[in-house]
């Protein structure tokens, strides 16, 4: 009889040990799974904010006949950087572009500017909205990790904690 009841307990233990893992795992999923697809849309539109940086960049030379200013935004096309870094470089690149506003009034005046600069303020929402979903889900991720079990169970599905996007965004000025 001891036997059994010594058996009954280690299915009992067994039962809840998994049991727990399994809800553990399933909510630090569910997390990096919106993490993802915010990563997803963040990674697009800073390649579409990159291509329109580019493009203010040509116009930028043709309308002022002067300098390159976006020059070192331009030649991020070919590094290898994160996202994260690759964020705060185009914010500058905002900062640039805003200055150049004020001070080339004619740039204003130009059809295709206005149609990038309307684009990037597009793409620059959106890019806002897809960094603050991945930090709400980055944060209880993180939190989640630092807790028993989900510490054990993060390093046994290679999770780790996430860094998050810097959503101090300088916006572009209106034209």
């Amino acid at each position: 009889m001891n036997f059994y009841l010594i058996i009954l307990i280690a299915i009992l233990i067994i039962t809840t040990i998994l049991l727990v893992f399994f809800i553990n795992y399933t909510n630090l999923k569910k997390y990096n799974e919106r993490m993802q697809k915010a990563e997803d849309i963040i990674s697009d539109n800073l390649k579409k904010k990159l291509d329109l940086i580019i493009k203010i960049n040509e116009k930028v030379i043709k309308v002022t006949n002067k300098k390159d200013y976006l020059k070192d935004f331009v030649s991020l096309k070919e590094k290898n950087i994160s996202n994260i870094e690759k964020d705060l470089k185009l914010e500058e690149a905002n900062r640039i572009i805003n200055n150049l506003m004020i001070d080339y009034n004619k740039l204003n005046k130009d059809k295709d500017f206005k149609k990038f600069i309307k684009n990037l303020r597009e793409t620059d929402e959106l890019l806002t909205s897809s960094k603050n979903i991945f930090n709400k889900n980055a944060l209880k991720s993180n939190s989640l990790i630092k807790k028993i079990p989900n510490n054990i169970i993060a390093k046994l599905v290679n999770y780790r904690f996430r860094s998050l996007y810097n959503n101090k965004t300088e916006g572009l000025e209106t034209i």
